[in-house]
């Protein structure tokens, strides 16, 4: 038994790898998230994203690229960047917000978390049904800002955090048409991320493609600089994208 649980990692590894070619894909996305939750500077209590900040719905750009290879035992990469920029105008704090204080009214407020993913995974199984796993890298630039008039603070927000990584889809043979599952989360201690994509779509027989479905992301950061934060942005999107 102990000779063997090796020897089954290792043919699970070479057989899940990669591709049995070298494929190349580019795609561009269009999503319409709405949020809700909340955000607190150090100790001062929460304002709500919604009632107190009157964030509303953002419309972002998604880019994503995946390499996948035949060479055994090295993890197919896919590499996605997103952009998340909530702003709000008109809110009235009820928690300080560094030299803001609590009770105005007239305040302007942004929160941005631009992210960056890099997709390290195999593929298990690779004809109508797809199934991948790995790990992701989820590297987050952002900040957290309110300002009255002249007074503004502003907290930089940024940190690396690894998440496990998997991705399910059902062609419908011989159509082009499929739906799919993508999802990256890990939680530890205070701190959780999840990051999850529903889809369906259709690939024509020259590799150009489009979908549509739903992209729910939820964040539970704490200690994150001077702010914590604890929120979901869910929302609609479109895509097209080539697989060459």
């Amino acid at each position: 038994m102990k000779k063997l649980l090796p020897a089954l990692i290792l043919s699970l590894t070479s057989f899940g790898a990669s591709a049995d070619f070298i494929g190349f894909a580019v795609g561009a996305a269009y999503w319409n998230p709405s949020p809700s939750g909340e955000v607190s500077y150090q100790n001062y209590g929460s304002n709500d994203f919604e009632d107190d900040l009157e964030l509303g719905d953002a419309r972002e750009n998604v880019l994503w690229a995946v390499l996948e290879h035949p060479l055994p035992m090295l993890p197919n990469v896919k590499l996605v960047r997103t952009s998340l920029g909530l702003d709000g105008d008109d809110g009235t704090l009820q928690a300080a917000f560094g030299n803001v204080s609590s009770g105005l009214s007239g305040v302007d407020s942004s929160i941005t978390l631009d992210q960056t993913d890099l997709m390290l995974y195999y593929e298990l199984l690779d004809n109508w049904v797809t199934l991948d796993l790995g790990i992701n890298l989820k590297l987050i630039d952002g900040s957290a800002q309110v300002s009255r008039g002249a007074v503004s603070t502003r907290e930089d927000v940024s940190v690396t955090i690894p998440l496990l990584y998997g991705n399910a889809m059902v062609e419908l043979p011989f159509t082009g048409f499929f739906a799919g599952l993508e999802a990256a989360m890990l939680s530890v201690g205070d701190n959780s991320v999840s990051d999850v994509t529903a889809r369906v779509g259709y690939e024509s027989v020259i590799g150009l493609g489009a979908m549509a479905g739903l992209r729910r992301q939820s964040f539970r950061l704490k200690d994150a600089g001077d702010v914590d934060l604890d929120f979901t942005v869910s929302g609609p999107f479109v895509a097209v994208y080539y697989d060459f």
